[in-house]
């Protein structure tokens, strides 16, 4: 089914295209599209353009026709050609119609477009069979009722449609033409295009003032009109008075308006392509009338290129022709303007040449203004230079003031640093010395303990070297009674068989001695490496537990010393800022309460062998700081940011008056931290009951005793836990808990390098100190004995492996050889038969004692080897006694030396603080007082320098040099003279700008007007392409157009056994039908339609009107009493032939209106849906 498609040229569009579904082999090129304007743009309607084109070409079209009289006398002609060549002279053609039509060459081809048609005829015709079944309802552009309201004599008209075919039946006056007239206006339509009356006021019925018309139209399916806001149906209403209003609304499927513009109703009108108001698609009552029963040659004609829209196109593209003509015709106009134009850039530049003469003088002159001004400028910027300077020089001597405290702040880093280093070093001393010292009593414990070793080791290879020789003797006597045996056996078997048995006998004596130690090497092997790696490993962790050990003996030591020499300080404990925090709170004002810390300065111990046990149970709570209120709170914690403490809380404290623990602690039996401390202050001292319930934590030295207290029964009263010393070493501890039936035990970690923060009694921390470095030092020496032994072992096992290695190798070859050796003598002896049992039993026994002398022998040379790996040792620790004594004395000496430099140090760094405060102070005043006045006096000269610019550069925005010697006094002079000559030259020529404006102005002009020219020529240009390239596609449409009318025309008649064809004659807009109804005439160029009788007549109108009809692409086809002066068999088969290609029409609603009755002359289905109306002065009935 042919359907409408768009030029390529056009844009994109929203509206969609009907095309035909076919399944059968013929080309796509046969396929007749329907037609339609490219003109209008998405926002421009067809009407308009159309209105145009036909006032315009209306004019032209009497005078291009022949009389109708003329036209009846050319009735008789048998075919197209003969047409063409009695017809009278065509009236002279313009130059669009000459373009248009191109000769008509394009209608030679009449045999090949014919047969093309046939092929997709005969594919649309293969449906016919089951016609029914292959039709379908459209899933839009279908008109689902129309309701009429106040319309013609109709006070309320509605009538229901189905989606295909619809016969409207009723009397006359019953509103049949009025649902046809109410399709149109309501769709937009005009009311002259219904014949029925002028204006819409003529609409509406008598009596009443407005009358309203409602379409509703169906909207489904995937290319459906904007389905997500209208929905499944578009109703579209128009309401119209007799004081001339009218109006439109458009509404959803519920109900709701969208919108009430016209244009969008023609929106919907050209979207579904329903084509309102072409002539063929409503056929009216008139004109069905007249195009059935009393249409000439032209109107036939001007009936078919109305329905198929080629008149329309050929009106927009005579109107293309028109507006091209006009554009042409602009063409000289416009060159005569750029002429004229091109004259004035001529005396304008003139003129400007003539006024350039005096350029120079002028020129000099701007010089000599930008100069003045900028003489000025220089004046002021040479005072803002001096005040630069001068704020420069402040800045440096402030710079050279700061570089120099910055020298002295880096100086005392870099003493501080030292200071640190050397305190470090005097710690590092310390720590050798007291390694030095435990060095030497090691080697000297590791002297003897190897010597008591080695007295073992005598005893022991004594034993060994015993059992060997007792092996060694069994072994002789057995090889004796052997060799008393074969000398008996000689005399027997003969000496060579002897002889061959002894050299067997010693050949697999030879293979399994190899064997057996082979066998012994590997196995002793795994046990060698099992022992080399576990030894390394104890020696790993006894030399971790060795250096740990050290470490805690150096610090013991340095807390000695500093005891005895009184060098420790009570800050020593704390991290290094701490008195330096200490001095700024003491100079600080701004305090309400003086902080006090840190908290643990005012705690003495009275117990010193619990220091490092109660250090860490006390924590961070010793290095906190205590304040009475808020204020005080945020402003030391501001001191301790400034200077990078981190590690001191701050505690706020309410009470003035001591806690009272009465009945809070154990029982007197018990100590507890509250009871083994002293404290200066008695808020430090609550401090600590409240953060870490000292009074409530019992301190006993014995674990066992610790676990009585805690585990056996119930913990005594007002006992929270239990601290005591770890088993075997008291520098560590153990926490005892009970919580709800729960217990458990954590230990107390403790660091030994730390130093207390708590302070005590000197003589006794020195006698616990003292106590405690000697236990050190025993187990110190302990370990480090257990660790040399554990050297002695790995080097020992190390060299056991490689030893084994080489042994084992060394087997393996022996081996290889003494098996190709027995093979030997095994083969020599086969020969030889019979062996005594007795001798072979010696010689088992022999194997035997054997194998246990080269076991005793393995033992013997172990033992020697360990004899002299251990007399190495010994003599190793020997050199290490003499060498850990030098040590010693070395170590004494650096630590006096690192000590006298530290000192020496701190001297200088004291007197570098003092100049760093003074030059601070410096540096303030330079910054307060005499750095802002040279600020100002900065600010106040760039102000004026600014001032000054902004003025100059009003006159000449770029800076001007001024020439060496000049001043601004002398550039004034030369300005004034200057000045005075160019008015007196303004007076003789003009002004100078007023000339270059109106050159600028001239040529401006005429690049405008070659612009515009430029332009004509180029939409002239594309005008004319555009314009050939639709008439193009215009002649492809008539040619095809035509040829598918012929093929569609014959078909038809053929469905009544009729023969004939239409007869085109485009040259004089002629459409002629001949039709031959009898079929044994022999002549198939048939008939003119004046022979026929009406019947026959108005059948073959029928046939003309579908075989227009299936060249159109409207989903829309409505036919006003088709039937009229039809007897009834023509109109019982021209209803069946309308019904047949309505139902070949897929997705095409068709409306019928006929006053007579339709049932059985129809093959009337499903697919036929009648509406028959009554009487609009009696009640309306529904069927």
């Amino acid at each position: 089914m042919p359907g409408r498609v768009d030029h390529a040229e056009d844009g994109p569009s929203r509206k969609r295209a009907r095309f035909a579904t076919t399944n059968g082999e013929v080309d796509s090129d046969v396929d007749v599209q329907e037609a339609r304007s490219n003109l209008r743009g998405d926002g421009t309607k067809r009407a308009r353009i159309s209105e145009i084109g036909a006032s315009k070409v209306s004019r032209r079209r009497t005078q291009e026709r022949t009389p109708d009289s003329a036209d009846i006398g050319n009735d008789d002609e048998p075919s197209e050609r003969s047409l063409v060549d009695k017809a009278p002279s065509s009236p002279p053609k313009t130059q669009y119609d000459e373009l248009r039509d191109g000769n008509f060459e394009h209608l030679t081809h009449e045999k090949e477009d014919d047969v093309l048609a046939e092929k997709w005829l005969k594919v649309t015709s293969s449906r016919s069979t089951n016609m029914l079944g292959d039709n379908a309802y459209a899933d839009n552009a279908i008109l689902e009722s129309i309701t009429c309201i106040n319309f013609m004599c109709h006070e309320r008209l509605h009538c229901d449609l189905g989606p295909l075919l619809n016969f409207i039946v009723g009397e006359n006056g019953s509103g049949k033409s009025a649902v046809l007239t109410a399709i149109t206006l309501c769709l937009g339509g005009k009311a002259s295009s219904t014949n029925r009356g002028g204006s819409l006021k003529s609409f509406i019925k008598e009596g009443t003032e407005q009358a309203r018309l409602i379409v509703k139209i169906k909207n489904k399916g995937h290319d459906a009109y904007r389905p997500e806001v209208y929905g499944e149906s578009i109703i579209v209403e128009r309401s119209f008075s007799k004081k001339g209003t009218s109006g439109f609304k458009v509404k959803s499927a519920t109900g709701q308006v969208i919108t009430t513009k016209r244009q969008e109703i023609e929106e919907i009108v050209e979207y579904y392509a329903l084509q309102v108001d072409n002539p063929l698609n409503v056929l009216s009552q008139d004109n069905a009338r007249q195009f059935l029963n009393a249409s000439t040659k032209a109107q036939k004609y001007q009936f078919f290129v109305d329905g198929v829209q080629l008149q329309q196109l050929d009106n927009d593209y005579r109107l293309i022709n028109e507006n091209l003509e006009n554009m042409i015709a602009k063409v000289p106009d416009q060159e005569a303007r750029l002429k004229h134009a091109e004259n004035e850039l001529s005396e304008a530049k003139r003129k400007k040449e003539a006024i350039e003469g005096n350029h120079q003088i002028r020129v000099k002159h701007r010089i000599l203004r930008g100069q003045l001004v900028w003489a000025q400028v220089e004046a002021e910027e040479r005072a803002l230079k001096l005040r630069q300077e001068e704020l420069a020089a402040a800045h440096a001597e402030i710079a050279a003031m700061e570089n120099t405290v910055e020298g002295k702040r880096a100086e005392l880093e870099a003493a501080d640093e030292k200071l640190a280093r050397l305190k470090q070093g005097i710690e590092d001393a310390k720590t050798e010395l007291k390694t030095a010292e435990e060095e030497a009593q090691e080697a000297e414990r590791a002297y003897t303990g190897q010597k008591e070793v080695m007295a073992h080791l005598l005893v022991e290879e004594r034993e060994a070297k015993l059992t060997l020789e007792n092996a060694e003797n069994s072994l002789a006597d057995t090889q004796k009674k052997i060799e008393a045996e074969e000398r008996r056996l000689e005399g027997t078997n003969g000496q060579a068989h002897s002889n061959k048995l002894q050299e067997l006998e010693k050949a697999k004596k030879k293979v399994d001695d190899i064997t057996k130690e082979l066998e012994e090497n590997k196995a002793a092997e795994q046990g060698i490496k099992e022992s080399d790696e576990d030894a390394e490993k104890r020696l790993g962790l006894k030399s971790r537990e060795l250096d740990g050990k050290k470490r805690e003996i150096v610090v013991a030591e340095g807390k000695i010393s500093s005891l005895d020499k009184n060098l420790r300080s009570k800050f020593d404990g704390y991290e290094a800022k701490v008195p330096d925090l200490l001095r700024m709170i003491s100079d600080e004002r701004r305090f309400r309460d003086k902080p006090i810390g840190p908290l643990g300065v005012h705690v003495k111990l009275l117990k010193p062998q619990w220091s490092a046990i109660l250090e860490s149970t006390l924590g961070r709570t010793l290095n906190g700081f205590l304040v009475t209120n808020n204020d005080d709170s945020r402003l030391l914690r501001d001191m301790m940011k400034h200077i990078g403490i981190r590690d001191c809380p701050v505690f706020l404290s309410r009470g003035r008056q001591q806690l009272d623990l009465r009945g809070k602690e154990p029982d007197e039996s018990f100590e507890t931290i509250l009871r083994v401390l002293k404290f200066d202050n008695n808020l430090v001292r609550d401090q600590l009951i409240l953060n870490n319930l000292i009074e409530q934590v019992v301190l006993t030295p014995d674990r066992q005793h610790a676990e009585q207290i805690m585990f056996d029964g119930s913990p005594p009263r007002n006992v929270k836990a239990v601290l005591c010393f770890q088993s075997g070493n008291r520098g560590h501890g153990l926490r005892l808990t009970e919580n709800n039936g729960n217990l458990g035990s954590s230990p107390v970690r403790v660091r030994p390098d730390l130093k207390s923060r708590m302070h005590g009694d000197t003589e006794s921390e020195t006698v616990f100190l003292k106590e405690q470095l000697r236990q050190l030092e025993v187990e110190y020496r302990t370990i480090d004995a257990e660790r040399r032994r554990l050297l002695q072992e790995v080097a020992r096992w190390k060299k056991e492996k490689k030893r084994n290695e080489g042994d084992r190798k060394s087997l393996e070859v022996q081996l290889r050889k003494a098996r190709v050796d027995v093979e030997h003598v095994e083969a020599e002896l086969d020969m030889f038969e019979g062996v005594d049992g007795r001798l072979q039993g010696l010689k088992d026994q022999l194997q035997e004692l054997t194998a246990e002398r080269d076991h005793h022998g393995m033992q013997f040379g172990t033992l020697r080897r360990k004899k002299e790996d251990h007399n190495a040792v010994l003599e190793g620790l020997r050199s290490r006694k003499r060498d850990a004594k030098a040590q010693l004395a070395d170590a004494n000496e650096r630590l006096k030396k690192v000590q006298h430099k530290h000192n020496r140090v701190s001297d200088a760094r004291r007197v570098t603080l003092t100049e760093v405060h003074e030059g601070t102070a410096h540096v303030d005043i330079l910054k307060e007082q005499k750095l802002p006045r040279k600020e100002r006096a900065v600010q106040q000269q760039q102000q004026t320098v600014d001032e000054f610019t902004e003025g100059a550069k009003v006159i000449a925005p770029t800076r001007m040099l001024i020439p060496d010697g000049e001043t601004y006094d002398t550039l004034n002079r030369q300005y004034d003279m200057l000045t005075k000559r160019l008015k007196q030259m303004e007076k003789e020529h003009g002004n100078e700008a007023e000339i270059n404006q109106k050159y600028i102005e001239a040529s401006n002009a005429r690049k405008r007007e070659a612009e515009i020219l430029q332009s004509i020529l180029q939409v002239n240009q594309r005008l004319k392409q555009t314009l050939r390239i639709r008439l193009d596609k215009w002649r492809m449409f008539q040619r095809h157009i035509t040829a598918q009318s012929r093929c569609n025309f014959q078909y038809l008649l053929a469905e009544r056994g009729f023969r004939g064809k239409l007869l085109f004659d485009h040259r004089r807009k002629f459409l002629d039908i001949h039709v031959e109804p009898d079929r044994t005439v022999g002549d198939d160029r048939g008939r003119s339609t004046k022979t026929l009788s009406g019947g026959e007549k108005s059948f073959s109108s029928i046939c003309l009107l579908l075989s227009i009809w299936e060249a159109m692409g409207s989903p829309l086809r409505c036919l006003d009493e088709f039937d009229v002066f039809m007897d009834n068999v023509n109109r019982a088969v021209s209803t069946n032939m309308l019904v047949t290609a309505a139902r070949r029409s897929v997705n095409r609603q068709y409306i019928f209106i006929t006053p007579n009755a339709i049932e059985g002359r129809a093959k009337l289905d499903k697919d036929v849906h009648i509406v028959r109306l009554g009487d609009p002065r009696q009640p309306r009935i529904d069927e």
